[in-house]
């Protein structure tokens, strides 16, 4: 870059004054009005936050961010803000954005491994295909933001809102989303394997092709979500609630994970499956189009046996066999 030859470091951090102070060591380029013994006020800089961030920022840091991934700590942002900042396609490992506002700005193609986001504000921000491994943040902000394609893996990101996030084919393998609000968030194709998803919220969500393999889903509630096409393979459920959720596509899961968790009336299993009501009761969960379906594969194999019947013995046999099969999980979901 060449406006980047002028300017030799940008240190971002919190000074003694309440305010914060930005220090630039340079050749010229800031050596105009307001600067005091190498000091601006914060206060002065934020006319010129955008252009500070873009040259500081850049700095070491213009090699493409999926060139390697390296955690090292640079950059300080405290209480500060710079909304809707164009940040794409730089390294910007170990950031350090504490309290601070970063609301509609982008950060695609970006790394910024190994960073902090504690009580930040990253609303509608964009992170496709950036690089967050190992990122960390309390009481994060991430609403209406976009992770398509991001990298979380490790990440520790709790007591966080990711409320209508978009995080389509991100990767949150073996992260932490305790507490998390996840309400109305796209979650589709996200790999979540190892993920701690306790005691979040996930109402309204789409998961459908999320692989949450031994994720820990405990005390989650996945009220009104669709599963789709999701795996569920040793995923843990210890109180996790599935009111009005769609499971009937899902996949790897087993009666001894629902054993732990609870639905109701209108939550849809795959076939098979029960689901103890929320009120406390045991109960088997169904659905009308579950019994339907049924009824009809009874009825389809009952043709196939009267075509059958002297044409193919070892059909028959097995067919009669598939026809008992059905009639004895009718019975089970009738008791």
């Amino acid at each position: 870059m060449v406006l980047a030859k002028n300017v030799i470091a940008v240190a971002i951090q919190q000074g003694a004054h309440k305010n914060s102070f930005i220090f630039l060591k340079h050749y010229n380029k800031f050596n105009r009005q307001g600067y005091i013994n190498g000091i601006y006020p914060f206060s002065i800089m934020m006319r010129y936050i955008k252009i500070i961030t873009f040259l500081g920022l850049i700095i070491a840091l213009n090699a493409p961010a999926q060139s390697q991934i390296r955690v090292d700590r640079r950059i300080q942002i405290t209480s500060g803000s710079c909304d809707q900042c164009d940040l794409s396609n730089v390294r910007l490992n170990g950031l350090k954005l504490n309290n601070a506002n970063f609301s509609g700005s982008i950060f695609n193609n970006s790394n910024l491994s190994g960073g902090n986001f504690d009580g930040s504000v990253l609303t509608g921000s964009q992170f496709r295909k950036a690089l967050l491994y190992r990122v960390e943040g309390k009481n994060v902000n991430m609403n209406n933001a976009n992770l398509t394609n991001a990298t979380i893996i490790e990440g520790k990101i709790n007591n966080s809102h990711f409320i209508g996030t978009n995080f389509r084919s991100a990767d949150l393998t073996r992260g932490e989303f305790i507490n998390g609000n996840f309400q109305m968030a796209f979650l589709g194709r996200v790999d979540a394997t190892n993920t701690n998803f306790e005691n979040s919220n996930f109402t309204k969500a789409k998961l459908n092709n999320i692989i949450l393999s031994n994720a820990n889903l405990n005390n989650a509630n996945f009220s009104g979500v669709s599963f789709g096409n999701a795996n569920l393979s040793k995923a843990s459920m210890i109180n996790a609630v599935f009111p009005n959720a769609d499971l009937s596509m899902a996949f790897g899961l087993k009666q001894e994970q629902l054993d732990k968790a609870c639905g109701n009336s209108n939550t849809q299993l795959p076939f098979g499956l029960i689901l103890p009501l929320c009120n406390g009761k045991e109960s088997i969960v169904t659905t009308q189009n579950s019994s339907n379906s049924l009824d009809q594969a009874i009825n389809d194999v009952e043709i196939l046996l009267k075509a059958n019947r002297s044409n193919n013995s070892a059909l028959y046999k097995r067919l009669s066999r598939i026809r008992q099969a059905l009639l004895n999980s009718k019975r089970t979901l009738q008791r």
